[in-house]
């Protein structure tokens, strides 16, 4: 109790105070509300140290995923080994009748299959579904709006077509220059391309060219030299369902997340169209992002970074979700990187670290400029530039591949992880905003009340009563009654 009362007058003395309606309505508080413990930061300037002089564009062949990267570190025996180690664990696991793994486990989890991305999207067109038309063939002008009234409205149109968060960041100079791919990830997790060079047909090269529209080709994917926004997303995810990783039910959580992506990008695509401008990038292929969608959330204010790294956390609802990012010539308002404690969190929780069955999620007390060494050899799947706290994703991946249920266990153990229908989770994120002292102490607390991942909840998750999809969407609503 002393503890609470600590920590509820530092919600009361930090609380934003409004005079009258107007000064509400003018907050941001009116278009995407933000628990009132989130601070802003300058413009380019997240909780996460940044220098733009080491980053280069990163190619995005040379990321963990890939099988080629993997096996520099791991060799080629054991990334093609890894089906034959993940289908033995499935069998024994099935004649055990583990926790999920049982029959209606089995049924659930091979049934679910997620919206196909088809032939949407590409990257700047879409031709399933066939696009709207353009002002232009319409034969009226194109919508115009301050850089305000194109943020609200963008927002609240994508928040219709299944987004959760949404902010914006100007693609400067400095963005070209350091922060977009140089390569897109394409097909270069292939298995055929181990010990090989990357083939150029793997994946085609990003470029900036003088043109007015972006286009691609077989060779390339061009990004035109015209004033851009990124438009940064994320898609919320079941906290129930990544409580049950390490199982079939927990390998369902990260297909949970994007399971509308294909009519998230759709939409929002043919909503710009229409408006007479361009996205440019896709929503949910993982092959053809323009950049780092953990970066572009941190950057537009969606959460911050984390000792994990691959997950950046909001807020809202802490790990779970999923982020992407796309660019688009419709003047936007940049939202600002925010400070709500969260990664300062990290610095003395390793929650994820601990429970990390292959270890490859850093145990270092402070973040670093450096980038480590993996198994002796240079780390080419991280990007110089951030202090951050670096981990071995290829190995993340490998184990990934090895087991039956893609493990994700970290996602389910985070810290923040948790739901919101207590006050005490409300008082203790905004005492961790303000008073990093109790941050070890709210870390066992979570152990002490049950969170985290157990193979029994995959089980217990069949008797749950749960909104549609395991997701609660008034997380980030406030109006019309919801989240009230």
């Amino acid at each position: 109790l002393g503890m609470a009362g600590a920590g509820i007058g530092a919600v009361a003395a930090s609380a934003p105070v409004f005079h009258d309606i107007d000064e509400l309505i003018a907050s941001d508080t009116a278009v995407q509300p933000r628990p009132w413990w989130v601070k802003e930061r300058p413009i380019d300037d997240p909780t996460i140290e940044v220098d733009f002089s080491m980053m280069e564009r990163h190619d995005g062949r040379d990321q963990g995923q890939s099988a080629r990267v993997r096996a520099i570190y791991y060799g080629a025996d054991r990334v093609l080994g890894a089906a034959a180690l993940s289908a033995a664990e499935l069998a024994e696991r099935t004649a055990s009748n583990y926790p999920g793994y049982t029959y209606r486990s089995r049924a659930l989890a091979g049934s679910f299959k997620r919206i196909s991305q088809g032939t949407s999207p590409g990257w700047a067109e879409t031709k399933d579904p066939a696009p709207v038309k353009t002002p232009e063939e319409r034969g009226e002008p194109k919508w115009t709006g301050t850089p305000e009234e194109a943020s609200r409205m963008l927002r609240a149109a994508m928040r219709a077509y299944g987004a959760s968060l949404v902010g914006y960041t100007e693609l400067t100079q400095e963005h070209r220059d350091h922060v977009i791919f140089s390569y897109e990830k394409g097909d270069s997790n292939n298995e055929k391309y181990i010990g090989t060079t990357i083939p150029v047909t793997a994946a085609r090269p990003i470029v900036f060219e003088n043109v007015p529209k972006a286009y691609e080709t077989t060779e390339k994917l061009v990004i035109p030299n015209v004033p851009l926004w990124e438009i940064a997303m994320s898609t919320q995810g079941s906290n129930e369902l990544w409580r049950s990783a390490g199982t079939l039910l927990g390998g369902m959580a990260n297909g949970n997340t994007f399971y509308n992506c294909a009519n998230l990008h759709a939409s929002t695509y043919n909503f710009l169209r229409y408006l007479g401008y361009q996205l440019i990038g896709t929503i949910g292929n993982d092959a053809r992002y323009v950049g780092s969608e953990g970066g572009a959330a941190i950057m537009a204010g969606l959460g911050e970074a984390s000792r994990q790294k691959l997950y950046t956390l909001t807020p809202e609802y802490g790990a779970p979700g999923r982020l992407y990012g796309v660019l688009t010539d419709l003047p936007l308002e940049p939202t600002h990187p925010i400070d709500a404690g969260i990664y300062r969190f990290c610095h003395s929780c390793q929650k994820c670290a601990d429970s990390c069955p292959p270890q490859c999620i850093s145990k270092e007390k402070e973040p670093s400029w450096d980038l480590p060494l993996t198994e002796g050899k240079e780390t080419i799947y991280s990007v110089k530039g951030t202090k951050a706290f670096y981990n071995n994703l290829p190995l993340c991946r490998q184990y990934s591949n090895e087991t039956s249920h893609g493990c994700r266990i970290c996602w389910g153990e985070c810290t923040f992880t948790v739901n919101r229908g207590a006050l005490v989770h409300q008082i203790i994120k905004g005492t961790i905003a303000n008073i990093p002292l109790f941050n070890t102490y709210f870390y066992k607390l979570g152990d002490a009340f049950g969170y985290g991942t157990d193979p029994e909840k995959a089980e217990a998750w069949w008797d749950l009563s749960l909104p549609t999809l395991g997701q609660d969407s008034t997380i980030v609503a406030a109006d019309a009654g919801y989240g009230k």
